[in-house]
């Protein structure tokens, strides 16, 4: 069997250079435990933008590349066609969301095997589907192979889902990804007042899941899009609040090269922003910042203007190059920064399986799905990837996309 899949290469090592084709690869024999699946539904989202952006600029590009090329996905929602794998666990025929983590083989990692976080694996030797470091390819392709703990089953072949139920289950590793980061410490979930930066689909849900976890919450939001901010106040017009930030400033901040004392030119912006940010937290600073942008924009918000003791800081975007803790935030008692990496544990990916079918599915529709460039088939993924890097356009300028590899499925 033949398979097609998204492949990103080298076009220059020396100058560390990318190029993303489409490629024609045999699908490999499976072995004990794998599944063969076929993709139905798979989004493309900031992580592989940033990942195959032509001027190599994801802070893990090396490991991308370990093997000189990747393929791309670690999410999307497929139709199991072949199973090694225990008969009473899965089947030919059933459909599984792609959560794409995949534990370590030592069997007393204590983070793989009792924690089930393989994020945060003993021997640093997990991996993640498409993203190099010898794993498995990813799900941008028609077909994938699946190891064991890299999905969790939507639905039974004999529940015989409707093509509109099953669209949504490709955002299940987003979810259980935003939805992680935002319950890893329990504290977090009692934080009301939230500074969230970046507005695009990790933005978006984590204003959906704190707008309905934290009752009386509010939510400020910053981006440099006017659409995208536009799309999460809809979400609570009364308790989310929008600051757009002005195209220069984030230009200057995604500079690889940025000038001598920006920093220092940033003060302005950012104590607009804290203005503003306060008068709608009722005179209060944020007491949870997620930073779900693509970009380096660690700037805005590492300071004692944004900040404020006792806040959750959750960096979850690539793109900050680095976080300053001077010596005004190191003073701030309580003050929490923590990374957050992965779909969490098994009791978090089921919950995020029947998250989707409780409602979850609705604003996923609405908000993800319906205003996204629909990319029927592979060849046309590809076209518009093409698009977007030729010539590079900045991440926070890459619309939102979906990609149906089979032009058969009418989802």
């Amino acid at each position: 069997m033949r398979n097609l899949q998204i492949t990103t290469r080298w076009l220059n090592k020396e100058q560390k250079t990318l190029k993303t084709t489409l490629e024609e690869a045999s699908v490999p024999e499976l072995r004990q435990g794998e599944i063969l699946v076929e993709m139905l539904a798979i989004p493309m989202h900031g992580s592989f933008w940033l990942a195959s952006h032509p001027d190599g600029i994801h802070p893990r590009r090396d490991e991308f590349m370990i093997d000189d090329e990747f393929v791309f996905g670690n999410g999307g929602v497929g139709r199991v066609i072949r199973s090694n794998a225990d008969a009473r666990e899965i089947a030919e025929g059933d459909y599984v969301t792609v959560f794409g983590h995949v534990p370590c083989e030592h069997y007393d990692c204590y983070a793989c095997t009792v924690l089930h976080r393989y994020t945060e694996c003993d021997y640093g030797e997990s991996t993640i589907i498409g993203h190099g470091k010898h794993s498995y390819d990813g799900s941008y392709a028609k077909y994938v192979v699946l190891p064991k703990y890299s999905y969790e089953i939507c639905y039974r072949k004999h529940e015989n889902p409707t093509i509109q139920q099953l669209m949504p289950f490709m955002f299940g590793f987003l979810i259980a990804d935003v939805r992680n980061a935002l319950t890893r410490h329990a504290d977090s979930l009692r934080m009301r007042r939230l500074l969230l930066v970046g507005s695009g689909f990790s933005g978006l849900i984590a204003a959906y899941i704190h707008n309905r976890t934290c009752p009386e919450s509010r939510i400020f939001v910053l981006d440099s899009s006017e659409e995208r901010l536009a799309v999460i106040k809809a979400i609570d017009p009364e308790s989310i609040e929008t600051y757009v930030l002005p195209e220069e400033i984030v230009g200057e901040l995604n500079n690889k090269q940025q000038s001598l004392g920006f920093r220092h030119e940033l003060n302005s912006s950012i104590e607009d922003i804290a203005k503003k940010m306060k008068a709608h937290f009722g005179g209060r600073g944020c007491n949870l910042l997620f930073d779900s942008s693509s970009g380096n924009t660690a700037p805005i918000w590492d300071n004692k203007n944004i900040l404020s003791p006792s806040t959750h800081c959750i960096p979850f975007g690539f793109g900050s190059h680095y976080i300053l803790l001077n010596k005004d935030l190191i003073q701030f008692s309580g003050l929490n920064i923590m990374m957050s990496r992965g779909v969490g544990n098994i009791r978090n990916r089921k919950e995020v399986i029947e998250l989707i079918k409780a409602g979850a599915s609705a604003f996923i529709e609405e908000h993800l799905i319906e205003p996204a460039i629909r990319l029927q088939g592979l060849e046309e993924g590809i076209k518009y990837i093409d698009e977007m890097h030729n010539p590079p356009r900045p991440l926070h300028q890459v619309g939102h996309a979906y990609i149906i590899p089979n032009p058969n499925f009418n989802g």
